[in-house]
Formats: structure tokens, sequence, C-alpha cells
């Protein structure tokens, strides 16, 4: 069972904005940080506009310098007590999500991120539990051809060996011959990964999430170990029924249309508002977009974000099993039974989506070295998808209620083929439009959105005279505990990267592939800075408004 909502109490906006924000207001006690996020919010920042005026325009000023310097050896300490047990978790990931780790220690502190420790170790029962741990993944991985079948085994090996040889290999820790000691352990991991957790198997995206682990870990036992705690959280995305992933597209795309309603717009007349290019930041949380070791600072902020989630006893090292024998993949008996597409749609099916969704995960050598294990498609690919998929807008249906969008099931198992009328009120794209070319006037030149909170849009606000549709009623968003499937923060550092480039996307009326083409272009260049100022104070804004429609997160919100 996840985190329950009270557990979020990490994250009161105040602690999510910084120390050094509200410099008019005295910094809250540790003790008040500990309240339940919900009365923080009204006790410490409240609702007002101006102070999330004040929150977005520290965020982009460059003088201020909200980042903490890193966390030290000497500083984590401090939260440990005299027997090393860690006595202030949720203030460790506060500490962590302001400043992020040294790079000496993180092979410490991610375990704790990554929830592998389970509650009260001491220092010496933490070392025990890792050894203990690793012998139990040798005694696993040297059970390979007695849990798998010949046929089994070799498809597996070779499917990861052909992903682990393209997997960051630009970076040091992985360069050199494809048989170096780093590849070895990386193919070792994820394949006994994939015998262990038949359910899961492997599948193309696994080793962008295994890399950055073992490469700080710097040692296979220990980073198989991490792997399965964070798999634990991320095995959904890589489930044949797509249901995972389509959730995190359905609230990314409500999202972008609660922050930026123009913006959306716009993307809708572009027939892009699927976000299908955000696939690969979604399917890998990000790691693909920023160099290496600024998604190695990413990571441990997205997961500091999280409120802690212990393993009750110890992580689990081996899945259930699996639950068809011999439905191999695409048909052929023998092989694991789950196919390796890491989208379909829920309802079975397959054909064309599927195969468009197989094009758009396909491997292609770069031509700066390495290759990109997750491309995005060709401008034919893409075409393809969106042709194959066939109609999928609607015409606008008017809610009478906002909280329909999400306390009704529909957010929860969305198909991303399906027609979409709650999330895609637009007409067909095809369709002739009175309005002009999108006017980026009203933007700040930083391409901010326009004044006033972006994720507390007014209601009845005027729209631009060309355009026909009326302003879509307002949108609540689900809590956090819901919302991206329980990393809410994933979400925003997505929006942050939209809005990074809503200008550009808007003023050089890009369409659809030229968006694809623009985005595929900045794999691995995204500038960490921004983009985290960005969604640190857009994530505060959502923290405060409670503008949050399930029945949760209703009552977690009503006053006691």
């Amino acid at each position: 069972m996840g985190p329950l909502l009270e557990d979020w109490d990490i994250i009161s906006p105040k602690d999510v904005i910084g120390s050094d924000v509200l410099l008019a207001e005295k910094r809250s006690s540790l003790t008040t940080a500990a309240l339940p996020f919900t009365q923080s919010i009204i006790s410490q920042v409240g609702r007002t506009l101006s102070k999330v005026q004040q929150v977005l325009s520290w965020s982009y000023g460059e003088d201020v310098k909200p980042f903490k310097p890193p966390l030290s050896d000497a500083e984590f300490h401090t939260y440990l007590n005299h027997e090393g047990q860690l006595s202030r978790p949720e203030e460790l990931r506060l500490r962590i999500y302001h400043g992020g780790v040294e790079p000496s220690l993180r092979k410490v502190v991610w375990r704790y991120l990554l929830n592998v420790y389970p509650d009260g170790l001491t220092g010496r029962e933490r070392m025990d539990y890792m050894k203990r741990k690793s012998r139990e993944y040798e005694q696993l991985k040297s059970e390979w051809a007695q849990r798998a079948s010949p046929e089994d085994l070799e498809f597996i090996r070779s499917t990861v060996l052909k992903d682990v040889l393209r997997t960051d290999r630009a970076h040091p820790y992985y360069a050199g011959p494809e048989d170096g000691p780093h590849l070895r352990a990386l193919h070792d991991l994820l394949t006994t990964y994939a015998v262990t957790h038949p359910q899961v198997s492997y599948c193309q995206g696994m080793s962008d999430l295994a890399s950055p682990i073992l490469a700080v870990m710097d040692h296979e036992g220990h980073a198989f170990v991490c792997f399965c705690g964070i798999m634990k959280r991320l095995a959904a995305n890589f489930h044949p029924d797509g249901r995972a992933m389509a959730t995190k597209f359905a609230h990314l795309k409500l999202l972008l249309r609660h922050a930026d309603p123009d913006f959306y717009q716009y993307l809708q007349e572009a027939g892009a508002d699927d976000l299908f290019f955000c696939y690969r930041w979604l399917l890998l949380e990000l790691k693909r977009e920023f160099a290496f070791d600024d998604a190695l600072r990413m990571l441990e902020v997205t997961w500091s974000s999280l409120p802690p989630d212990p393993p009750e006893h110890e992580v689990e090292l081996v899945g259930p099993p699996s639950l068809v024998v011999d439905m191999g993949f695409g048909s052929h008996r023998g092989r694991p039974m789950r196919q390796r597409h890491m989208l379909r749609p829920a309802g079975g099916g397959g054909g064309a989506f599927e195969d468009a969704v197989d094009h758009l995960t396909t491997s292609s050598q770069g031509p700066g070295g390495g290759g990109r294990l997750l491309r995005q498609a060709s401008l034919d690919d893409l075409q393809q998808l969106r042709d194959r998929t066939g109609p999928r807008r609607d015409s606008l249906i008017q809610l009478p209620y906002p909280a329909a969008l999400i306390g009704s099931k529909s957010l929860s198992e969305p198909l991303l083929n399906s027609s979409d009328p709650l999330l895609s009120p637009s007409s067909h794209p095809d369709s002739p439009s009175s309005s002009s070319p999108p006017s980026t006037q009203d933007a700040s030149p930083a391409g901010d959105v326009a004044a006033g909170s972006p994720l507390m849009p007014e209601v009845g606000s005027p729209q631009d005279s060309g355009k026909s549709l009326p302003p879509p009623p307002p949108l609540g968003l689900p809590p956090p505990q819901e919302f991206g499937r329980g990393n809410p923060f994933m979400l925003f550092l997505c929006l942050a990267i939209l809005l990074e480039h809503r200008d550009h996307i808007m003023r050089n009326g890009l369409d659809y592939n030229e968006l694809a083409m623009h985005f595929d272009r900045l794999v691995r260049k995204h500038h960490l800075g921004r983009v985290l100022r960005r969604a640190k104070a857009l994530f505060a804004d959502y923290l405060q408004s409670e503008m949050w429609d399930s029945e949760e997160g209703a009552e977690a919100t009503a006053p006691s």
C-alpha cells in the first residue's frame, strides 16, 4: 500500500518553496513542517494571489539562488541518532529536495530514497542487511537456468544485451569495450530481474532506469536491491495493458490545460494535445532529458519529493509467478509472456496502435555515439500512429461539475486511443478555423504563463475574440497521492519543460511533427536549474491551491 494523503506532510508549500522565499515571514519551526500539509498550507502560506505571484517572481529571478548546497556526509549524520538509525526521514527528504546530495554520499542516501531499508535499522544492521540481500542476489543470479527455459533465457539475455550496449555509453562508467565489467553487471542485474519477475520480465527503458543506480552504487548486488526498490513503484509503466502510462498522459494533459489554457488550445489546434511526444519523459521519469550528472540530481530531487515508503520487512527480490503459461512473445511458444510494447490499449486488441508504439520504442544508433534507446519516432512513424488510431476528437462536452473529471473513474484507467471528450474539448484539427495564429504578446519574455497563478486560472476569463470555443470550465487536479500515480512532482517537471519552450513553439507555429523533432533534439540538453526552479514554484502553487477532485482529497481538505 502506497503513501496516504497524510504522509505528504513533508511537502507543505512553504517548505517546497524554500526558506529564502517569503522573506517577510519568519521561518516555520520543524514542528510546523511536520503538520499535515493541508493544515500547513492554510497556516503558513494562505491562498492569496499576491503570495502566489511572489513565489513565481522569486522563482524566475536571476539574482536569487533558491538551491541549498548538496547534502554533505557531516550534515547527513545529523539526521541519525547515536545508534545510526534515521530519526528524521521526512526532514532528510526535504533537505535533499532543496539541494540534492553530494556525489560521494549518493550510494548511502539513495538507498533511503529508494525505500530499500526497513524502518529502524542501526548502522550495523544496515550493513548486515545489504550483505545478506547481496548474497540473495548472487544466489538468484546463479538460478537463471532453473527459473527460465533455455529459449526464454536466450531471448531475455539477447534483448537485454542489445539495450545495454546502447545505454549511457558516452558516460565514462559505461565506456570501453562491450564486454567491460560495468556493462556486464548492468546486463546481469537486468536479466536477473526479468527472470525473477516473470509478470514484468524485461522491457525497453528498464536499462535507462538501472544505469544511474548501478553507476552510483558501483556494486552489482546493491544496485539490484535498489532497482527492485524503484521498480516496486515503476513496474506498472511497463505493463502491457498500458493503463499506468495512459493515466500519466491524462494527468499531464489535465495539468497543462489547467496551467496554461492558451498553450493547451494551441496544441489542440496543432493536433498535438495528446502530448505523445512526452512519452519518453513519462516512461523514464525524465532520466533521458538531462545530461547524465544533471539527471542524477534531478532523480534524487524527484525521489525526495515522495513520502517515505519503507518495506514492512525487507525489499522483495523475487516477484510473483507468471499468470500465463506458454503465451509467448509474438505468439511464439517458449518466449516470455509479456510483449515488448510498453504502451497498449487496455482493451487488448493490438494491431496498428501497438505497431506504431513499437516504432516509437525502436532503438537507433545516434551519430553522437551511444545511440538513443528510446528515440522519438520518425515523422512517418508519428503520423502512422496518429492516423491508424482513428478519430479521437469529439466536440466539447460541458461538464456540470469540475469534479466529474477526476471524481469519476474516467482518469484512473483512460485509453490513449479512445475518444477523449473530457480531455480533448476540440473540433477535429483539420476543421476550418477563423482564429489567427496564436499570439504570444501576453506571455512574459521567459515564456512564463500570463499574470496570476498558473494553476488557478480565473473562472470565465476572456478569450481571444477570434477563438470559437467557449472558455473551459475550471478544472480540479487529483490530490498528491493520486496525481501522476503518486509522483506529482514529476508531472510538474514535465510541465516546466513544456512552459520553457511555450513561446518558441507558439511563435514559430510548430506543428505536431515539428514539436516531436524539437524535443527530440533536446535529449540530454535541458537546463536543470531553470526547470527545477519553475517546477518547484508550480508544485508549491498546486499544493497551496487545494484544488483536488477526488473523494479522498475532499475528505482530507475538509475542515476538522
